[in-house]
């Protein structure tokens, strides 16, 4: 097995397509056919399909007339009551976004139920993590996956089943069509050639991996932000309504906790990477994430510490490779990120992050003195397991 470390190897790995996807094959049962797992012209075709979604129009109309919305009901009653876990309320929040863009409906009072389906598939996706029983995790996975199918999938399929049937039919218009993921795939199924399963995993996915992803992101992206406040308390008004620095807090965050620390790959045939570093066909690659984002050879000597004020080379996103890059980079980066302020473009992406970290922010959103986070020990990422916290003003 060979581990690369450095920027400019992960980076140049990234983008070989003689290195195929590996970190989900322990979750093949759960990922088989998704398209983070797909290679070569399969994911190509796939990726430019949904690639019609996952655009900057379609993000800047979610958070234009959708995320302040989902932001604001999920924090009503934490807010009401003055406390809550960071956590919960991130992946909540994460999670009714992502369920809209996969295209999954879901009743109010079942939106409970489907949260811990989403937590069982994403830890099953992601057992190669896992620090206890594998075997049942993928069990878990397998089970939670059914019933993923029955109640919520095989509902949603039919309504939009009905909604494209009164589309052909010119009894309502395309604007009366879901803007998600499975009603594009729906509408692509006989060129694509889905089948059933595939389609089912792939809808399956996007919440498990938006809710907790992105989630575990902004928890790592309050903390930095709290940090910060503890040693500089009149910063708090800064980064509640100065939306480009809060922004600039979230993507040095972003840069130092990449959602996964590695990512995998198989070499298809004999490969020499740019440095000179040769892998052999069928020789196992670790990119090493966590440490390619802290190359000092890229982000300086102080690599490894949080400086949202840090200079980068023109070529170097401001979260490094915490979405990947090339073909497999992430389809929803800006959706979670957003991007760098650019005087071209008529509406900034602030991305869902920032926008929810700045709307706890307003509401004095602080860490329970008296209850101090955990870090989750189920898993060897590291991301917070409880992270209470109180909402009022700050005195």
């Amino acid at each position: 097995m060979i581990v690369l470390t450095t920027y400019a190897e992960v980076k140049d790995a990234f983008r070989s397509r003689l290195l195929r996807q590996a970190l989900y094959d322990d979750g093949d049962r759960l990922m088989h056919g998704v398209i983070v797992n797909l290679h070569g012209d399969e994911h190509i075709a796939r990726r430019r399909l949904e690639n019609r979604l996952f655009r900057r129009d379609t993000f800047a109309w979610y958070e234009r007339d959708r995320i302040p919305r989902i932001i604001d009901d999920t924090l009503r009653e934490p807010i009401a009551i003055g406390r809550g876990d960071l956590v919960e309320l991130a992946r909540r929040t994460m999670m009714t976004l992502s369920i809209d863009v996969a295209g999954v409906d879901v009743a109010h009072e079942r939106f409970d139920e489907l949260y811990g389906l989403m937590d069982q598939l994403a830890r099953a996706s992601t057992v190669a993590h896992a620090t206890g029983d594998r075997a049942a995790t993928i069990e878990r996975g397998d089970e939670a996956l059914d019933a993923f199918d029955e109640q919520f999938f095989q509902p949603s399929l039919t309504r939009r089943a009905e909604l494209l049937r009164r589309w052909t039919q010119g009894e309502i218009g395309e604007d009366h069509l879901p803007r998600d993921v499975l009603i594009t795939l729906m509408r692509n199924q006989d060129r694509l050639e889905l089948g059933p399963e595939t389609m089912l995993r792939e809808v399956a996915y996007f919440p498990w991996v938006g809710s907790h992803s992105t989630s575990a992101q902004l928890v790592h992206a309050m903390h930095h932000i709290f940090e910060r406040l503890a040693a500089h308390p009149d910063d708090r008004d800064g980064l509640t309504h100065d939306d480009q620095l809060r922004q600039r807090f979230v993507h040095e965050s972003m840069r130092l906790h990449p959602a996964s620390p590695v990512a995998v790959r198989i070499a298809l045939t004999d490969v020499t990477l740019r440095s000179g570093r040769t892998i052999a066909q069928g020789e196992r690659v670790v990119l090493g994430i966590e440490e390619a984002n802290r190359d000092p050879a890229v982000f300086g000597d102080g690599a490894g510490l949080f400086d949202p004020a840090r200079p980068l080379p023109e070529d170097v996103a401001p979260w490094g490779l915490s979405f990947g890059h090339g073909t497999h980079a992430c389809l929803g980066q800006e959706l979670a990120g957003g991007i760098a302020p650019d005087e071209a473009l008529e509406h900034h992406l602030l991305g869902s992050v920032a926008l929810m970290a700045g709307k706890m922010l307003a509401f004095g959103a602080r860490p329970d003195p008296n209850d101090p986070p955990v870090l989750d020990t189920t898993t060897t990422r590291v991301v917070w397991g409880r992270y209470p916290v109180l909402f009022a003003p700050s005195p």
